[in-house]
């Protein structure tokens, strides 16, 4: 697996990503050439005509990112997969139309389009049906052992059994009889002294992912590193859970990583930039969408006698805020749907950014008892208020419904792993996700 924006992404998914994106930018590339009157040198070494192949290119790219065709890209259906392909250039069509009234010199010719648009249909599908038959069965994945008595081995066996990622696949269980609940096949039955070196003999694994809750004895320790001397790679439970689920696990966090490192700890820099970014993001955001906040405060006055603004309290990183958000309405009116289905109804949050009591990307803004209520019971659960809560975050695009309590602790993981590895990048990569989330599902961000 790589690492894109903060994020472990398999290695078949990023080398899938960077073909198409070569065939896309070559087939329109080659139309130029095949149908342009005019030198196609010429046309290409121009601004105009670069900028011109670059917006189709990305539209075509972002299309697919908003079909989901990088977050599954095993073939369920050939016409599925041809209709999500029409969508996707019927959409890069659209976002032609609309560049031809507001930069005309900036469109691609329409033969071009079409040309082009047919040839990367044509390449990504065919690519698609050889790449599953024939490259992703024989991507060299990732074999992995695990080895100890952590609960994150369980976690990281049952996350793989619910949720397959190409080219990652856990071949041996040593040490818990939970590798039953799992699905995974056991190595040995007498502990992991005994087992280790014929576990490594029988299922040739190039990953061996150890977790042990009470310590390493000298003489586990001693064989690991023998296995690292010998070649193969030793890894953290904790790291690997981190790498293959997006969050921290709680199993493998103790107080000690929280009071002595700084991994945990978002620097005061970053903050610093994160906030100034945040407040003219908000600025343009409120001062763009003034005529459409004047129009949802008279629909929302209209449609409910309770007040345009709902009020609630929540706990942010400098003590309790009064939160604003439109009124949605219990009952259910049209406005309020309309409202809650695109995520309308949080506009007034910006004004928080401004204030600096929220971030666009950041935990989700929770209630000051239920806050007090939730550390009672879940460990370190109050540092998620190192961050300012956001308007959407690592854990809502992840979490897009809450149905039992074990859903907190979840979210408390993603939280986690969104303040240790926070950054621009990872923002950009958050709001994307909850726009993209927004367009399609609806719901809140």
């Amino acid at each position: 697996m790589i690492r894109l924006f903060r994020v472990f992404v398999p290695t078949s998914t990023f080398g899938l990503f960077v073909f198409e994106a070569l065939l896309v930018l070559g087939a329109f590339i080659f139309s130029v050439y095949l149908l342009l009157d005019l030198d196609p040198t010429d046309y290409l070494s121009n601004l105009p005509g670069q900028v011109s192949i670059a917006l189709v290119w990305l539209s075509i790219l972002t299309g697919m990112h908003f079909q989901s065709l990088y977050s599954q890209i095993r073939i369920r259906s050939r016409l599925l997969l041809l209709q999500q392909l029409l969508m996707v250039t019927g959409v890069a069509f659209l976002f032609q139309a609309l560049i031809s009234a507001i930069a005309p010199d900036l469109q691609i010719p329409l033969r071009v389009m079409l040309l082009g648009s047919l040839f990367s249909i044509a390449g990504i599908l065919v690519g698609r049906l050889l790449f599953s038959a024939y490259v992703l069965p024989r991507v060299a994945g990732e074999r992995l052992l695990l080895i100890g008595d952590s609960p994150l081995l369980e976690d990281i066996a049952t996350h793989l059994a619910r949720n397959p990622q190409p080219g990652i696949q856990v071949v041996g269980y040593i040490g818990r009889s939970a590798s039953e609940t799992a699905g995974i096949p056991e190595a040995g039955g007498e502990g992991p002294a005994g087992t280790m070196e014929a576990a490594i003999q029988a299922l040739h694994p190039n990953r061996v992912v150890a977790g042990f809750e009470g310590g390493l004895s000298s003489r586990l320790a001693r064989e690991l590193l023998e296995l690292r001397f010998s070649g193969h790679t030793i890894e953290d439970a904790a790291g690997t859970y981190a790498k293959i689920c997006n969050r921290e696990g709680l199993s493998g966090l103790n107080a000690a990583r929280l009071l002595y490192s700084k991994e945990f700890e978002p620097g005061t820099r970053a903050l610093f930039f994160q906030a100034i970014g945040n407040c003219l993001i908000a600025a343009a955001v409120l001062t763009l969408l003034s005529p459409l906040l004047v129009l949802i405060v008279a629909l929302v006055r209209l449609s409910s006698r309770e007040g345009v603004i709902e009020r609630q309290l929540r706990e942010g990183r400098n003590g309790p805020f009064t939160l604003y958000s439109f009124r949605v309405g219990a009952g259910g009116t049209r406005i309020g749907r309309i409202l809650s289905r695109t995520g309308l109804y949080a506009l007034p949050q910006f004004i928080h950014v401004l204030r600096g009591q929220m971030s666009i990307v950041g935990p989700r803004p929770e209630r000051p008892e239920f806050e007090r209520e939730l550390s009672r019971h879940i460990p370190f659960y109050l540092h998620r208020l190192k961050v300012r809560p956001g308007i959407t975050g690592w854990s809502q695009i992840h979490m897009r419904h809450f149905a039992v309590p074990r859903d907190s602790m979840v979210e408390l993981e993603y939280d986690l792993y969104y303040i240790k590895y926070s950054s621009p990048m990872l923002d950009i990569f958050v709001i994307a996700q909850a726009i993209k989330g927004l367009l399609l599902w609806g719901g809140r961000p």
